[in-house]
C-alpha cells in the first residue's frame, strides 16, 4: 500500500492503483474494520484509521491534479464507506464531513470551474444536510464573482431541479439573474445555457397566463440584447427556444452571424 501511495502521488490517473487500494481495503476490513490501511498489516491505530489514511492519499493526489477523476471517485467511495460504518452524526464522521466541505471551498476558490469538485461538494452538502437555500446562496456568490462559471450555473440548475416543478416567481427571479449576466457579458455562453434550461422549465408552468407572460417577457429581453449586440448570436438562439414570431428572419440572421453552422440554420429556416 505504501508503494501504491507513492505511485499515485506521482500519477493520480492510474485507475489500477486506485482499484488495488479499494480491493485491499475491502479484503482487510471485511474481517477487521479497525485495521489501519495506511501502513502494513498489524499497524492499526484504532477504529476508522483506514479512511483517514485514504482521504490523505487522495488529497495528496488532488493537490497534484485537482481535476483527477479517479482521485475524486476514490474520495467519494471512502466517505460512503465511512458513513455506512458511522452514519453522519457521529462525532468523528461529522467532523470529517465538515472538513471535506472546507476542502471543497478551498479548491473552488483556487479554480471555481472545477466540475469534479462541484459534484463532490453536492455529495458532501447532502450528507451534511445543508439546505437548498444555503447552496443556492453559495452558487450565487460564485456566479457573481465570475459569470463564466458554467459549473456554478449547472450546480444551481441541479439544486432547483431537485425541488421539482418551479413556480413562476422562482423562474422570474432566475431569469433576472441570467439576464444580469448576459447584459454584462453577452458573448459568454454560460448564462445563455442556463437561460435555455430555465425556458424549458417555464414551458412546464401549468397556469397558461403565468407561462405566456413569463415567456413573452424573456422574448422582449432577448430582442433588446440582440438590438444592443447585433453581432451576438446567443439572443437569437434564445428567441428560437422561446418561440419567436419571426423564425425565418431570425434563422437567416443566424446563418450570417454563425456561418460555420449555416447549413443547420438554413435547414431550420426551411421548416
Amino acid at each position: 500500500m505504501k508503494a501504491c501511495e507513492k505511485l499515485l502521488g506521482l500519477c493520480p490517473e492510474i485507475l489500477t492503483a486506485w482499484n488495488y487500494r479499494r480491493e485491499t481495503i475491502e479484503a482487510r476490513t471485511g474481517d477487521a474494520a479497525t485495521t489501519s490501511e495506511g501502513g502494513d498489516e498489524g499497524e492499526g491505530e484504532g477504529e476508522g484509521d483506514w479512511w483517514s489514511d485514504e482521504l490523505r492519499v487522495s488529497e495528496t493526489a488532488l493537490r497534484n491534479n485537482p481535476k483527477s477523476y479517479p482521485s475524486w471517485y476514490h474520495r467519494k467511495w471512502v466517505l460512503r464507506r465511512m458513513i455506512e460504518a458511522f452514519g453522519t452524526e457521529e462525532g468523528k464522521a461529522r467532523e470529517t464531513l465538515e472538513r471535506e466541505a472546507k476542502l471543497c471551498a478551498d479548491m473552488l476558490n483556487a479554480d471555481d470551474r472545477n466540475f469534479h469538485c462541484w459534484a463532490y461538494r453536492r455529495f458532501v452538502a447532502e450528507k451534511l444536510g445543508r439546505g437548498v437555500d444555503e447552496e443556492l446562496q453559495y452558487t450565487l456568490t460564485k456566479i457573481e464573482n465570475n459569470f463564466s462559471n458554467y459549473s456554478a450555473w449547472h450546480y444551481r440548475s441541479a439544486i432547483l431541479e431537485s425541488r421539482g416543478a418551479a413556480d413562476a416567481e422562482t423562474l422570474e427571479r432566475e431569469f433576472e439573474l441570467a439576464s444580469n449576466a448576459f447584459y454584462t457579458e453577452p458573448e459568454d455562453q454560460s448564462a445563455w445555457m442556463y437561460h435555455r434550461w430555465l425556458t424549458s422549465r417555464a414551458r412546464a408552468i401549468e397556469d397558461a397566463k403565468d407561462r405566456e407572460s413569463l415567456l413573452e417577457r424573456e422574448r422582449q429581453t432577448c430582442r433588446e440584447v440582440s438590438d444592443l449586440e447585433p453581432t451576438c448570436k446567443w439572443p437569437l438562439l434564445a428567441l428560437a427556444s422561446l418561440g419567436d414570431e419571426h423564425p425565418r428572419e431570425m434563422f437567416q440572421n443566424l446563418a450570417a452571424l454563425d456561418p460555420a453552422r449555416g447549413g443547420y440554420y438554413r435547414e431550420r429556416r426551411s421548416e
